[in-house]
């Protein structure tokens, strides 16, 4: 049920070896090493991790994030789940500048995409025809000796973007390529990769092709939102999306409703799209839900209903209620602690207030909701025992009826 996640990150540095981004690389495993056997899947896993399971705060910083892309995905329509202000697309050197390609990449730098051309050894026409569309052009120190050089840059000419010498290995390289020109810098002179992981739920193929489905059936609101409901671990990677996507509202959420309608159902399309390549395993669909999951549904449920029983004329308190249920767990599903998930989430205060000090009315419900899992607990005085049997037994039928 669970799965390790890594992701490799090599700076990128100008030339005063100032940091000013990462390359985010493909790794399936802590060995420092990629093993690349499919170009699209490898991105979506990339995409995934840096912006999903890690989070674009914790991976890029106010850094930018390189990532290599492919004509597929390029072509494809989830590159749009990608925030254009926060990564430059490093076109791989496998890709054929035809003219349907050329059309696609003026349309991404209208949208406000910068792009990279990957490992340039010769200017070839394929090359030159991308020369218009990228910012940045990278030119591969393994393949290009420093003797080639005057001749490629000669090649270059006219050239607006930054160049940028990668697998630089020494000083030598650094100093001979900063006299040329070059703006920026990458290679094991500065830093080698580095492997950073997290370890999370994998989330059911099933529920995801449910949530598409939805989607692609202009489902209602309410529909989605009890999709996401049903599923915590999904919920909790749309807030972390609401965090990362390029929106004009960035204030905090206060529900999964407000989550939804901020990123938008088009987004939310895109990133289940991306999140099943992504999770694609050799033993398809058979894993069983993890009890955390349903126990956070189920805390999230009980927390929506006291909302509702008790203060019926405030319903944003219940969509509130059910959030702290669901962040409850956060650390066990995460496998991370509560303090340091917390803060990241683009939650409304009380919520965070409420899961990390059980603070507000909130914080007592969530001491409530709790009290029930176990009988052997006494629950706090001032609650009606009947009123809470019935919320658990509604709540539990709930559950079980939104993962039958």
């Amino acid at each position: 049920m669970y799965s390790t996640h890594y992701l490799g990150r090599q700076p990128i540095v100008d030339a005063r070896e100032n940091l000013v981004g990462y390359e985010l690389l493909f790794r399936s495993s802590p060995v420092n090493a990629a093993h690349v056997v499919d170009d699209f899947a490898a991105t979506a896993t990339v995409i995934r991790h840096a912006f999903v399971d890690l989070g674009v705060a914790e991976v890029l910083g106010d850094r930018l994030g390189y990532i290599n892309v492919d004509e597929q995905l390029l072509m494809s329509d989830l590159i749009n789940v990608l925030p254009h202000d926060t990564v430059v697309l490093e076109i791989l050197e496998t890709v054929r500048a035809t003219p349907a390609l050329l059309v696609r990449l003026a349309e991404l730098r209208q949208r406000g995409f910068r792009m990279a051309m990957d490992d340039l050894v010769s200017l070839t026409s394929d090359k030159r025809a991308l020369l218009d569309y990228v910012d940045v052009v990278k030119i591969d120190l393994s393949q290009v000796e420093l003797s080639a050089l005057p001749a490629l840059m000669q090649a270059l000419e006219g050239f607006r973007g930054s160049l940028l010498a990668e697998k630089v290995d020494n000083p030598e390289q650094f100093e001979t390529c900063r006299e040329f020109g070059f703006k920026l810098f990458q290679g094991y002179f500065f830093a080698h990769p580095t492997v950073i992981h997290s370890r999370q739920v994998r989330p059911k193929v099933s529920v995801l092709l449910r949530l598409l489905g939805l989607i692609l059936s202009d489902a209602e609101t309410d529909a989605l939102e009890e999709a996401f409901k049903s599923a915590p671990d999904i919920a909790l990677m749309l807030l972390r999306l609401t965090s990362t996507a390029v929106m004009a509202d960035k204030s905090a959420v206060t529900s999964i409703r407000q989550a939804i309608l901020l990123l938008g159902r088009d987004k939310i399309k895109r990133w289940t799209l991306l999140l099943m390549f992504a999770t694609a395993t050799p033993q398809g669909d058979k894993v069983r839900h993890n009890p955390l999951l349903e126990l956070a549904a189920m805390r999230g449920r009980i927390m929506e209903r006291l909302a509702q029983s008790l203060r019926p004329e405030a319903p944003q308190l219940a969509e509130q209620a059910f959030m702290v249920g669901i962040l409850s767990l956060v650390d066990a599903l995460m496998l991370r602690p509560k303090t340091e998930l917390i803060p990241q989430l683009p939650v409304d205060q009380i919520i965070k207030d409420a899961v990390l000090d059980g603070r507000h009315i909130l914080g007592e419900w969530l001491k409530v909701t709790v009290s029930l899992e176990d009988e052997n607990t006494v629950q706090p005085a001032g609650y009606d025992a009947e009123l809470l049997t019935r919320i658990e037994t509604e709540s539990l039928d709930w559950v079980k009826r939104m993962w039958a």
